[in-house]
């Protein structure tokens, strides 16, 4: 049986079904527009067809084997040419130039600073193309730097022992004078006091010799420097009187240390390895006094000294 739009005429029936037609070919806006994103990623990216190299997007240069290896041939050069350069000059201040003086100079530092200049040129005459001419600025930069760290660390460990030794001995903590009046041991506040240097000791009636007791400490034995001691009185046309001058290790504080409180011996030794001296002074009178000290050994590679000065007050 025909339908309704069967006995419709003919032209009709063709503008029902292209009214029909066009109806179903209708797309929303924002699906429209979807797609049409869609369409313009695809055309940005290629379609994902074409390979992209990496890092093109951010400028990122291609890797080159042989660039990469001549550069690094040419750094591992001059960081070997530095390292002997500042190992050689070290060696030359220390066995070439320290023996022939009496003690430190501003030349031992200033001259190896200075020959920082010759690294560039010294890279120029020693290193052969193709490495000298990649070298620029910051390898300059970089090698003074090298140059001047391997040299602080070498002379560093040649100077101190076992290679050497150039620092002299040094008092280790604190002085204090006491008297020793026959067995006992004064060290009472109201008889001593002391206080960077200066001393104030008072007698307080006693009639006893008065010790100053303090320890020696050195990067070697500190038993094998000599010290010397010189005591200046104040009054008038005196002249210094020399209280000892001996060997470290003959001077010993046995006599006294037990006498001394706790917390003074450890003010006064304050390493195993230090040597505690005790040196008597005398029945001293009340005034004012100098008490000079020298230290002295022979180290490598010149004699090592050190002086200290001390005030000393007495009262009765």
């Amino acid at each position: 049986m025909a339908s309704h739009f069967d006995r419709l005429p003919i032209p009709e029936r063709m503008i029902g079904r292209t009214r029909s037609q066009r109806l179903k070919n209708m797309v929303d806006i924002s699906t429209a527009m979807q797609a049409a994103r869609a369409e313009a990623g695809k055309k940005k990216s290629g379609g994902g067809s074409k390979k992209r190299r990496p890092g093109g997007v951010l400028g990122v240069e291609p890797f080159d084997p042989a660039d990469h290896v001549e550069k690094e041939v040419g750094d591992a050069l001059s960081m070997w040419l530095v390292i002997v350069a500042g190992s050689l000059v070290s060696l030359l201040m220390r066995y070439v130039m320290m023996p022939g003086m009496s003690g430190p100079k501003d030349v031992l530092w200033f001259l190896p600073l200075a020959l920082v200049v010759v690294i560039s040129p010294l890279h120029k005459v020693v290193i052969p193309e193709p490495w000298k001419s990649r070298y620029t600025f910051g390898n300059w930069f970089r090698a003074s730097m090298l140059y001047v760290f391997t040299w602080l660390a070498l002379s560093f460990l040649l100077v101190n022992p076992p290679l050497g030794d150039v620092a002299a001995p040094d008092v280790a903590g604190s002085y204090t004078v006491i008297i020793l009046d026959g067995e006992d041991v004064l060290i009472d506040s109201d008889n001593l006091r002391s206080s960077k240097g200066a001393f104030t000791l008072d007698l307080n009636g006693s009639d006893g010799e008065a010790y100053m007791v303090f320890a020696i400490n050195d990067n070697t034995d500190p038993g094998m420097a000599n010290l010397s001691m010189t005591l200046l009185s104040s009054e008038f046309g005196s002249s210094p009187v020399e209280v000892v001058s001996a060997t470290v290790s003959t001077l010993g504080c046995d006599s006294v240390w037990d006498g001394l409180r706790k917390s003074q011996q450890n003010s006064i030794v304050k390493h195993e390895f230090d040597a505690c001296v005790s040196i008597g002074l005398g029945e001293i009178s009340a005034g004012e006094y100098v008490v000079t000290i020298e230290l002295i050994e022979q180290g490598d590679p010149w004699l090592n000294s050190r002086t200290l000065t001390y005030s000393l007050t007495v009262v009765d």
